[in-house]
């Protein structure tokens, strides 16, 4: 619940984006920054949290608070009538999300047992994507029956993630399951340094969250462009297209979580390469229809990158399960997602800059030039860890 309030309050903006555009009189560069503010907010987070959780003996001293501070941000994004009050709620909104993803998952992983470890990296992605589905549905409705939608789905999801950090306040947390700083969890001996326990596993490491990169870029183009996208291709717009136009989202997201799902058996390499190749053949379809002003089209070649997307992910997910030494889940967990948020940020404003400078078309024709020689080259190379972490 956790993870899923966090990423509500992410993509619940999405739909709304085109409507504060036309509003506010920015352009293409500056939507995508008020997107990529968020991921800047994630990183400062993860940078500064990182390691903290993996020294407590109750993860709830990290993931409360950032819940509180989820919850901030929708309050803000939510009365703010200015750019700037926007930019800050995103940013308060990036914070609270990057502060308890590493924990979280590191919880999911602790909780669950030794043999069944890729099991709680699909209950993360998941969870992950369920809430950034639920996010641009709220706002679509909102839009659609025209119910204050600059603020309700804001205030609902502040609820949410005030009611979730007092349900965590009141249930048992098993100690046990915790690896303290100085111990592990089975002998009482000093842990082995986080170093030592990823050598030889770091090549493997970074080609995954380079993977992570490409697909994050792509989705959060999806995400923050896409609704904009579509109705590039209409003939005309109105509110009920904004709301129509938001639903895009949540088809690819909802897409990726039902892939992920049923990706939960496929080995993690076989995933991250045919959804890489259906990621490519999903934006050239995109590409396409943007070149044809076809909407069907376009939505039907999104839900296909939803799929590819949601291959990738869970493939790249399950790679980590098997690389990350239990003392470290946090930790590494941090560096990944911060990989992953990192690359995304820079991505959406590239896309964004090009956006305006060349348009729709153009600038997904070179982002399917970036897109299809990254992945070429990542998914070309060992994907396979040198050993499981203990």
């Amino acid at each position: 619940m956790a993870i899923l309030s966090a990423l509500v309050g992410s993509t619940a903006p999405s739909p709304l984006y085109g409507l504060y555009q036309a509003n506010l009189h920015f352009s293409s560069t500056t939507l995508t920054s008020l997107f990529a503010v968020y991921a800047i907010g994630v990183l400062l987070a993860l940078g500064i949290l990182g390691k903290l959780s993996d020294r407590l003996d109750d993860r709830r001293f990290v993931i409360v608070p950032a819940l509180l501070v989820v919850a901030a941000g929708s309050l803000v994004f939510a009365f703010s009538e200015q750019l700037s009050g926007l930019f800050l709620g995103r940013f308060l909104a990036g914070v609270g999300t990057g502060a308890l993803t590493g924990s979280a998952n590191a919880a999911l992983v602790g909780f669950d047992a030794q043999d069944r470890k890729r099991h709680a990296a699909v209950l993360a992605t998941v969870s992950f994507t369920c809430g950034a589905a639920l996010g641009p549905v709220l706002s679509s409705i909102a839009l659609g029956l025209e119910l204050y939608p600059t603020l309700s789905p804001f205030i609902f999801n502040a609820s949410l993630a005030l009611m979730t950090a007092i349900g965590l306040c009141r249930l048992e947390w098993n100690e046990k399951l915790v690896q303290p700083l100085g111990k592990t969890a089975d002998s009482g001996l000093p842990r082995t340094a986080f170093s030592e326990q990823m050598r030889g596993n770091w090549p493997a490491f970074t080609r995954i969250s380079f993977v992570l990169v490409v697909a994050w870029s792509v989705g959060s183009v999806f995400v923050a462009l896409g609704p904009s996208m579509i109705i590039s291709t209409m003939s005309s717009a109105s509110l009920g297209s904004h709301a129509s136009a938001g639903l895009l989202v949540t088809a690819f997201q909802a897409t990726a979580g039902m892939t992920q799902f049923v990706c939960r058996r496929v080995s993690p390499s076989y995933a991250m390469r045919s959804g890489g190749a259906l990621l490519c053949v999903a934006w050239l379809g995109c590409l396409v229809a943007l070149y044809l002003h076809q909407p069907l089209i376009f939505v039907f070649f999104t839900i296909l990158a939803g799929v590819g997307y949601g291959a990738t992910f869970v493939g790249a997910m399950g790679v980590f399960t098997t690389l990350a030494p239990s003392a470290h889940r946090a930790a590494l967990g941090s560096l990944f997602y911060l990989a992953g948020y990192l690359g995304s940020a820079i991505g959406i404003i590239a896309m964004g800059a090009a956006v305006d400078l060349f348009g729709f078309v153009s600038a997904s024709a070179l982002m399917l030039v970036v897109v299809g020689s990254s992945l070429a080259y990542l998914l070309s190379g060992n994907l396979k860890p040198c050993r499981s972490a203990e």
